[in-house]
């Protein structure tokens, strides 16, 4: 097991501790680099498609979805201060 000490979740400015394997990391920053591409993603931006309500709840809950998983990992992953900081933020739910 690798040990890294930070783990940024983007633009949340939170930071955790991790004990994972390369593949864990690997699998992780995956996990990070989709979920900060959709929130950033051109067809979300420079398009009318976000005063479609139907669109733009679709779009919602699935950077959320992204965001759980993203946390679900870095519990999973977790030292037991990280884990207790995101049980304490309710973002493991």
């Amino acid at each position: 097991m690798d040990f890294i000490s930070e783990i940024k979740v983007p633009e949340s400015g939170y930071q955790y501790e991790i004990e994972a394997s390369e593949e864990e990391i690997e699998e992780l920053q995956d996990l990070l680099t989709v979920t900060q591409a959709h929130d950033s993603d051109e067809r979300n931006l420079l398009t009318f498609r976000h005063f479609d309500d139907d669109f733009a709840d679709h779009d919602r809950r699935e950077y959320q979805e992204g965001l759980s998983e993203v946390f679900q990992a870095i519990y999973d992953l977790g030292t037991p201060e990280a884990k207790q900081a995101i049980e304490e933020i309710h973002l493991n739910e």
